[in-house]
């Protein structure tokens, strides 16, 4: 049917399409500013994720610190339980015992305080020891703070109380090199500023490593002063430490029974740096890919731009195509009913006369159906023909009824007009000879579709007297028309003459793409 038979434009309205057009093109200009948004999202989760990670390691890490530091109380305990068996039981006969503990310094301690050497002399007592005096008082073990500075040897202390016959009887203390720790350090692996820590309850640090100055009290601190009254374990950001001035994630564990606490610590500098050197190094190899994006983007506007106003000049054409080709069908239409006026002015039979008119009215019912739908390319055979038996139904002999069952069916104009010519033919020929004399009866049409294949069906039964007894035999104009027209549909009729006249026609049916509007 010409241009009219174009689609529509995906059949969309103009101005949905457009919006759409808009759309998209705004949606290519955020692309560039919506994927460094999405890039900072990533990096604000990575960064998220890392502390997770890293709160997680070092949660680990103080586990491992907390197993090895009990290991090492509990070993030395053994140790010094050993080697208070060796000393006999009489306090005077004390002698040091040679090699008791290996890799460390063992000092045997009078009742008093002093020093017992190996030839057994008393040494002088060294003055005040806290420590010493808590054993005094009673206390089975006790564990000694940092001793030393930077310029001397630093160690730890860890002491037994020794008793003969219910009575205190001495101490015997073992010292631990302070970087007793540095092993425990290492296989944790928590990078550059990272610590372990071994802290008494009260606050004295016992060792770390790596190894301070000197010992301090870190009671004060943040740990001690809100996080252990929350809970014997956690982790947390703390404020810069008073040894090395350096804020750090620490997490701490509570050994209750050692009266210890002890930590494991990451840098939260060095986390930030680690993290920002690779958010760094990805942006870097992102960047090609981001300029190349911009381009992507701006090219496909530019195609979007010009894609619009190509569309745009195509739907002015198409439309004026349209609308010709509506007002080509209507003057078709009209130019037919004109000849159906000329065709009745004229001298002839009247029954020739009402055969071309309805003729030219099936004909004439195809153009006004497609310019009042709109559609070109594709035609309602249910409305179509419902639209010519009405008018067939208006010249129906007195007490002849029509009936009809027509399924929805898609037909193209090539097709529906010789359908509706066959209708037209069927019916016309069944009033004129199937019920002669004014004989009552009735047309019955259906149109159907099967759903196996690809065939419409079109049956038309009437219950008259039947073709043979017809004037003309049933071979008129009519006849040869029907078998021409449904030749022109890829069909043949089949005819029944068994009270009445049925007539069946199996066609293929062309599947047409909905076009127009």
């Amino acid at each position: 049917m010409g241009l009219g038979g174009l689609p529509h434009a995906g059949g969309l309205p103009p101005a949905k399409r457009a919006g759409g057009i808009r759309g998209a093109i705004a949606l290519l200009i955020l692309i560039p500013v919506l994927v460094p948004l999405f890039a900072l999202l990533l990096i604000w989760l990575g960064e998220r994720d890392v502390a997770s990670a890293a709160s997680e390691r070092v949660a680990s890490g103080a586990r491992v610190v907390g197993a090895n530091v009990r290991q090492l109380v509990e070993t030395t305990h053994e140790r010094l339980r050993l080697y208070d068996e060796k000393l006999g039981d009489d306090p005077a006969a004390f002698r040091p015992q040679a090699g008791a503990i290996e890799n460390t310094l063992t000092v045997l301690f009078d009742a008093d305080g002093r020093p017992i050497q190996r030839d057994g002399q008393r040494g002088a007592n060294s003055g005040p020891n806290t420590e010493f005096e808590t054993l005094k008082a009673g206390a089975p073990w006790a564990i000694i703070s940092m001793q030393g500075n930077s310029g001397s040897l630093r160690f730890f202390g860890i002491a037994r109380r020794i008793e003969r016959n219910g009575k205190f009887a001495g101490v015997v203390t073992t010292y631990i090199a302070a970087d007793a720790l540095s092993d425990v350090w290492g296989q944790l692996a928590l990078g550059p500023g990272s610590t372990v820590n071994m802290i008494r309850k009260d606050g004295w640090l016992v060792t770390r490593f790596p190894v301070p100055d000197k010992a301090i009290n870190v009671s004060d601190q943040e740990m001690f002063s809100r996080q252990l009254p929350k809970s014997p374990e956690g982790v947390f950001n703390s404020p810069p430490s008073p040894i090395d001035n350096l804020t750090r994630l620490v997490a701490y564990t509570t050994l209750e029974d050692l009266g210890l606490v002890v930590t494991a610590t990451m840098s939260l500098a060095a986390i930030t740096d680690a993290f920002w050197a690779r958010a760094g190094y990805t942006s870097l190899v992102a960047a090609p890919f981001f300029f190349a994006l911009l381009l992507l983007c701006g090219w496909a506007i530019l195609l979007l731009v010009r894609h619009e106003r190509n569309r745009t000049e195509l739907e002015t054409a198409l439309s004026q195509n349209r609308m010709l080709l509506q007002e080509i069908h209507h003057r078709v239409k009209n130019n037919l009913q004109q000849v159906m006026s000329l065709i009745r002015l004229q001298q002839a039979p009247a029954a020739m006369k009402e055969d071309l008119t309805r003729r030219i009215a099936a004909m004439s019912a195809v153009h006004q159906h497609i310019y009042e739908s709109d559609q070109f390319g594709v035609l309602d055979a249910e409305a179509y023909l419902a639209r010519v038996l009405t008018g067939l139904r208006d010249s129906a002999p007195p007490g002849v009824a029509i009936e009809w069952t027509l399924a929805p069916l898609q037909l193209s104009p090539d097709q529906a007009l010789p359908l509706g010519l066959i209708l037209n033919e069927i019916v016309s020929n069944a009033f004129k000879h199937g019920f002669p004399n004014g004989r009552p009866g009735k047309v019955e049409i259906v149109l159907s579709r099967p759903l196996e294949g690809n065939e419409a069906v079109l049956v038309a039964a009437d219950n008259g007297v039947g073709m043979s007894e017809t004037p003309s035999g049933g071979m008129g104009l009519g006849t040869r028309l029907i078998s021409g027209l449904a030749q022109q549909l890829g069909g043949q009729p089949v005819v029944t003459r068994d009270n009445g006249v049925r007539i069946e026609l199996r066609f293929p049916v062309n599947a047409p793409s909905k076009q127009g509007g």
